[in-house]
């Protein structure tokens, strides 16, 4: 596989407004998930704080950082607003997340609630009018306390993050990938999806079992994929137990992690029953529903989306596992929260896996994949004051890198977590790679973010991978004459599709990262766990690679 590594360049003079962002979200879909569009138009700005741009956020919510949460600095919060008929309520991190002292910075979800002041109107709960309200108690001559800007800048919009694959259903009204942006036709069907089934003629790419792959290697190199979740496909070892339940197998290329998926859960749980009622819960850890309207039948935009990644991974790496994290919807709405409190937990598993004292090869975590992302109202702002950015930082200082997708809208524009790429880390650690899309002839696909933020350069439109083997959706042939019919667009029992989206560029290159760990084993053995050996080892296969950042 060809891949191209670019690095970071100087920001483009007005080029960053380039693109719409993600404001053409039909709102269906917003209520559905209780988020709402910043118009910088028309709303209310804080004196000395930047005006905003586009984004779409979480109406009742926001982050904050855990060491901000007690009452030296809420008891000022709430008094703030009191008096635009608000209150704040923090939800507890997840426990693997508030007892390790390294992860006390990484926020968590707070919930915002009306409160009854008879002096005020009937109050509409929105996260960007209790936001302003708190920036604007940083400017001493205000009535009321003061608060500090250091610690105000802390304390963010809970974004929306969508996936960043081409969708393209002509049923899903507005989505973003299509809805303005001429780049996107050629790259989908005659249906209008730009998921086509095929059939491929190969069986699983050859694994070592596992002893084999110990006595070689070391250990089994480990790839988190927090996305959609796994649904049933023969080289992924998953199968479907029956009612939308799924089985993994011990050693399997695809593993989940119940403990962590119920923390997420938990957390999400808590917030909405802390009066953020439209956060809807991932309840389990697999790719389901397949559609949100039974009637109709046609395929969410997202569904699918995890097990196609993971068999790049297992075209690319068939040695290595596969730990997958539901964050994403079918739908392919993320919500930021769960998305850093996921992150946080891989955090938290990294630092038991690199214990000095009692090291755990079975805890270990080698690359992060993201192929989701959201496009920030304040650019200024976004390096030093986002806990996404907080956490990932976390995961780059224990040698563990991040590829995120460049996102899909044919824009400059910064697009988030990949554009973190253009900051750069701690010296000698990983970086966050932004990995934008190839088309076969390695020419940039139109779709593809592009702009000096985007580091990484590989395959991305017309990949083909794995797709569950147990979807049908409810579109049918055009045309059906006796026993013969023409292509049914949404039938994939052969297990195999075609895709187009930055979302298969970024687990393409983690999966060669994780390639090169594996050719590089000898001199960098895996089962070197330490922090040191760990950020080493990553430093050394990124190099063979022919990375030169750092």
């Amino acid at each position: 596989m060809k891949y191209r590594f670019v690095p970071p360049g100087k920001p483009l003079p007005g080029r960053d407004r380039d693109g719409p962002g993600h404001e053409r979200l039909p709102q269906a879909l917003l209520d559905r998930h209780g988020a709402r569009v910043l118009h910088p138009s028309s709303v209310p700005v804080a004196d000395g704080w930047p005006r905003p741009r586009s984004t779409v956020y979480r109406a009742r919510t926001l982050l904050v950082p855990q060491t901000l949460q007690h009452d030296g600095f809420l008891g000022p919060v709430q008094d703030v607003l009191e008096r635009v008929g608000m209150s704040l309520e923090a939800v507890d991190a997840p426990d693997e997340v508030a007892n390790d002292p390294s992860l006390a910075d990484v926020p968590t979800i707070a919930v915002l609630k009306p409160i009854s002041n008879p002096n005020l109107p009937p109050v509409v709960v929105d996260a960007w009018v209790a936001l302003t309200a708190l920036r604007s108690a940083t400017q001493p001559y205000k009535l009321g306390p003061v608060l500090t800007v250091d610690d105000v800048r802390q304390i963010t919009l809970e974004h929306l993050l969508v996936g960043t694959m081409i969708t393209g259903s002509p049923e899903i009204d507005g989505n973003p990938e299509i809805d303005g942006n001429p780049a996107i036709p050629g790259y989908l069907s005659a249906s209008g999806d730009s998921r086509i089934p095929v059939q491929v003629y190969t069986g699983a790419p050859p694994r070592l079992d596992l002893a084999d792959c110990a006595k070689q290697y070391g250990r089994r190199p480990v790839i988190a994929v927090l996305d959609t979740g796994p649904r049933a496909h023969p080289w992924l070892d998953v199968t479907h137990v029956g009612g939308g339940v799924y089985a993994t197998t011990a050693d399997g290329f695809v593993q989940t992690n119940p403990t962590m998926q119920a923390a997420i859960l938990n957390l999400a749980t808590a917030a909405g029953a802390s009066g953020d009622p439209d956060r809807k819960p991932i309840k389990s850890p697999w790719d389901t529903p397949e559609t949100s309207d039974p009637l109709v039948g046609v395929l969410e935009p997202a569904v699918g989306h995890c097990t196609y990644i993971s068999g790049i991974v297992r075209q690319v790496v068939p040695d290595a596992t596969v730990l997958s994290l539901r964050v994403m919807h079918s739908d392919d709405i993320v919500n930021e929260g769960e998305l850093v409190a996921a992150l946080a937990l891989l955090a938290a598993q990294l630092a038991q896996a690199q214990d000095p004292a009692n090291p755990k090869p079975g805890l270990m975590i080698d690359a992060i994949s993201l192929s989701l992302g959201y496009y920030d109202e304040s650019p200024s702002d976004v390096l030093y004051s986002s806990g996404l950015r907080t956490v990932i930082g976390k995961l780059l200082d224990r040698g563990v890198p991040v590829f995120a997708a460049a996102g899909n809208n044919s824009s400059s524009r910064h697009f988030y977590p990949a554009a973190f790429a253009a900051q750069p880390g701690n010296q000698g650690t990983p970086p966050v790679f932004s990995v934008g899309a190839w088309n076969p002839n390695e020419t940039r696909a139109m779709f593809s973010d592009d702009g000096p933020w985007v580091t990484a350069w590989t395959y991305g439109a017309s990949v083909v991978s794995t797709f569950p083997t147990d979807i049908r959706g409810g579109l049918m042939p055009v045309e059906k004459v006796r026993d013969r019919e023409s292509l049914n667009p949404d039938d994939f029992r052969g297990g195999f599709c075609v895709w187009n989206g930055t979302s298969f560029s970024a687990p393409a290159l983690a999966a060669e990262f994780l390639k090169a760990l594996l050719a590089g084993s000898a001199a960098a053995p895996l089962t070197d766990l330490s922090e040191a050996g760990t950020v080493a080892r990553a430093v050394q296969a990124l190099r063979a690679m022919g990375w030169q950042g750092g």
